[in-house]
């Protein structure tokens, strides 16, 4: 009995010591799943941390970005409002130098060397207009929205207004210029004349201005297509074109080969530009993507101090004199006059500048149109209503109340339908034209205004015809007049004359060099002693008269050979 009970109790501690061991195993399960889990919950926590750091690491981004944005948007629109006004105030003046030098071309009166000079003013206010307009555009350029504006035009008159136009500035350097046309260059080609222009200008001007002696030249030659493609087959619109070489070769310091890399790009200037101080390094870089646009490109060939040799090639349309446009006057064709049998014909001028409404006054008033004018939107309605002009000429940016808002008041008007309402501004920008026919405008021309414009516009809207008189007619009659200094003109020659003669020769060589600043400085230096003269030479400089400016400083003195 004794060894029953001690086996009973052996088998009972062994079962107690088993169940004790499950126990503790099953327990150090359970805690290794406790420490698994709170580990799990510890990455978890660390995970959402985490998450929350990026959703506001995002959200941050994302107002930055919203911030940016906005920062952008704010600096775009502030770009085009500085674009806008900038047009606005550089076209302005360039009206009134082109309008009055064409009133002046038409005053009988001047002699033959005048009417050169003015000449030579027109066209180089014209490509100062086109200069403006290309520089404003940048923007444009940049988006790729440039786009061409074509036109029938004649490339030997182009050439040779080109030559004229800096004869004057290689003469002062000492330099020699020549003009070399091939004779297969076509005379009347389509395409964008002013673009053309202004790569030709730049090229020219950069030539002789890093060309201190020797000279510069300008070849032109042109390859015509044939029209016949592979395979013996006509492309009748492929032989109706022309590619134009140019190529401008100077005598100049010439470029290393590491500056010619950089040549074409925005801002960039080479070792010479930088020495002299000028441009913008602008220039080049507008005249590849213009050449190219133009189906063509610009190569350079350099060496220091042996020269630079520019060339590029366009492509251009060739134009049939026969196929000419209808209507369309000779240039060498003016207005005179309305022709006989037509209603006189009333014209309201609105413009808050006094040098607009002025110009086209005279202009309007000097072939017979009966014209009137306005200062502001408000004085426009006024006149409309009470004198019920046929044409309104209305300037869009004006105090008290604008074009748009004028232009709308009076074709609200049953009234108001009879009257033709033509836009006016100086501004680059084409939304303009969108806005001021969404006013009720019926038409929209831009500033600066040439006469042909406003003959034009007559034409088209109230049927006006005009008679015309050749410009060799009127050089004729104009060489029999001789032309009356007033007394104030004499008072102020006689007080330019005695000026100290390096005096009159530093503002002499100011105006030739169309050169402003030069030109203030040297009224600086004698107005203490006449003050009268210097505001008068001073009123000159303002109105890009330097040729006014010239002939002055040139008083009394031979010119030197």
């Amino acid at each position: 009995m004794q060894l029953v009970g001690i086996s009973a109790s052996v088998v009972v501690a062994t079962l107690l010591v088993v169940v004790l061991w499950a126990l503790r195993r099953r327990l150090r399960d359970r805690e290794r799943e406790l420490e698994r889990r709170a580990q799990e919950l510890a990455v978890s926590r660390a995970a959402e941390q985490r998450l929350c750091e990026e959703l506001v690491e995002a959200r941050r981004a994302e107002d930055e970005a919203r911030r940016a944005k906005a920062e952008a948007e704010a600096a775009s629109r502030a770009k085009s409002a500085f674009l806008a006004n900038m047009s606005h105030e550089l076209r302005t003046p360039l009206n009134s130098v082109l309008g009055f030098a064409q009133l002046m071309e038409r005053d009988r009166s001047l002699g033959d060397r005048h009417r050169e000079n003015l000449a030579v003013i027109c066209k180089s206010g014209e490509h100062l207009l086109g200069l403006v307009n290309d520089i404003l555009e940048m923007a444009k350029i940049e988006a790729g929205r440039m786009t061409l504006a074509e036109v029938d035009f004649d490339l030997h008159e182009m050439l040779s207004g080109l030559s004229e136009m800096f004869a004057v500035e290689a003469q002062k350097r000492g330099l020699t210029l020549s003009v070399e046309r091939e004779q297969d260059v076509p005379q009347r080609v389509h395409g964008d004349e002013g673009k053309l222009r202004q790569v030709l200008i730049n090229l020219l001007g950069n030539a002789l201005k890093f060309t201190p002696r020797g000279s510069v030249t300008l070849r032109v030659w042109a390859r015509r297509a044939t029209g016949v493609r592979e395979g013996g087959a006509h492309d009748g619109a492929a032989a109706g074109r022309a590619r134009l070489s140019f190529e401008v070769t100077d005598t100049g310091r010439g470029m290393a080969e590491d500056e010619l890399a950089e040549l074409f790009e925005a801002f960039a200037q080479t070792a010479s530009g930088r020495r002299s101080r000028e441009g913008t390094g602008l220039g080049l870089h507008i005249s590849r993507r213009i050449v190219r646009m133009m189906g063509g490109d610009i190569h350079v060939e350099s060496q220091p101090g042996r020269g630079t040799t520019l060339r590029f090639d366009v492509r251009l349309t060739l134009v049939d004199p026969a196929g000419a446009r209808p209507g369309a006057a000779p240039r060498s064709l003016r207005v005179v006059g309305l022709s006989p049998g037509q209603p006189r014909y009333r014209v309201l001028v609105v413009d808050d500048r006094w040098d607009v409404r002025h110009c086209l006054v005279k202009l309007l008033d000097s072939v017979g149109v009966e014209v009137r004018s306005a200062t502001n939107g408000l004085g426009a309605v006024a006149q409309w209503e009470t004198w019920a002009p046929h044409l309104v000429l209305l300037d869009l940016r004006m105090p008290l109340l604008d074009g748009y808002e004028a232009a709308s008041r009076i074709k609200s008007s049953p009234r108001g339908r009879e009257t033709v309402v033509v836009a006016m501004t100086a501004s680059a920008f084409e939304q303009n034209r969108a806005l001021a026919l969404q006013s009720g405008c019926d038409d929209f021309v831009s500033k600066p205004l040439r006469d042909a414009d406003i003959f034009g516009l007559l034409t088209k809207h109230l049927g006006a015809r005009f008679d015309q008189e050749s410009r060799a007619r009127e050089v004729d009659a104009a060489g029999a007049r001789s032309t009356a200094s007033t007394s104030r003109g004499v008072d102020l020659a006689r007080a330019a004359a005695e000026l100290p003669p390096s005096l009159r020769k530093d503002l002499r060589r100011a105006a030739t060099r169309l050169d402003a600043k030069a030109v203030q400085a040297a009224i600086e230096r004698f107005r203490p002693e006449d003050a009268e003269l210097a505001g008068a030479v001073a009123e000159l400089a303002r109105g890009y008269r330097f040729d006014s400016i010239l002939a002055l400083s040139s008083a009394d003195e031979e010119e030197p050979s």
